[in-house]
């Protein structure tokens, strides 16, 4: 028998601005799970979310400037 989990809560501007603040003060996952009141598989998903976005906005960006330099 599977037992029910609770729903997932939105992440809101304020809480990723939390995150970011905890990760630059050198917290560990669990002690940012802590704080946020949310669990380290939250924050895990959240940070790699965070840099995939990252990630694709200096691809779209060496891409445009690589155009503009031709």
């Amino acid at each position: 028998m599977k037992i029910a989990k609770p729903p997932a809560r939105p992440w809101t501007s304020d809480d990723v601005a939390e995150l970011g603040q905890l990760l630059d003060a050198g917290k560990a996952p669990a002690e940012i799970a802590v704080a946020l009141n949310r669990t380290r598989l939250a924050i895990y998903a959240r940070l790699q979310k965070l840099y995939r976005k990252r990630a694709r906005a200096a691809r779209l960006l060496e891409n445009r400037l690589k155009a503009e330099a031709k």
